[in-house]
């Protein structure tokens, strides 16, 4: 599972966090993997949630089409045409699209937000940019 992440209500309450994984690594242990790592993120109390539910979103007709399960063309993804500025450098393109690995994939967007977040940090004076520093570096 990627990293955890939290959702809750504006009280806090309900509290869920929740992750992806890729739908090859659902199998006969994977809620015990989960359940492994959310102990190990939030404490022991995590190891047994209160619910837990699993949904493998690869099988889902809206969340991918047919038509997108037969994409032979990723040529554009990643290009690096879209990771240029645009409006004088005042705009700044991220997305999973504009992502230079696992792009057009749930991990090419926040490797592609932080690679715009050190662009707009290297162009801003008064700023230390970290360009090519990345989370798990």
């Amino acid at each position: 599972m990627s990293g955890p992440h939290g959702m809750s209500g504006p009280d806090g309450r309900p509290a869920g966090p929740f992750g992806f994984a890729h739908a090859g690594a659902i199998g006969p242990d994977f809620e015990e993997a989960v359940t492994a790592q959310l102990a190990q993120c939030f404490g022991p109390a995590a190891a047994t949630p209160d619910i837990l539910r699993v949904r493998n979103r690869s099988t889902e007709r809206w969340t991918v089409p047919s038509t997108v399960r037969r994409l032979a063309d990723y040529s554009l993804f990643g290009h690096p045409r879209y990771q240029q500025p645009a409006l004088d450098g005042r705009l700044h393109w991220a997305s999973t699209g504009t992502a230079t690995a696992h792009a057009g994939h749930i991990e090419g967007a926040p490797a592609s937000a932080e690679r715009a977040a050190h662009d707009v940090l290297a162009t801003t004076p008064g700023t230390t940019g970290r360009r090519g520093v990345s989370a798990t570096s």
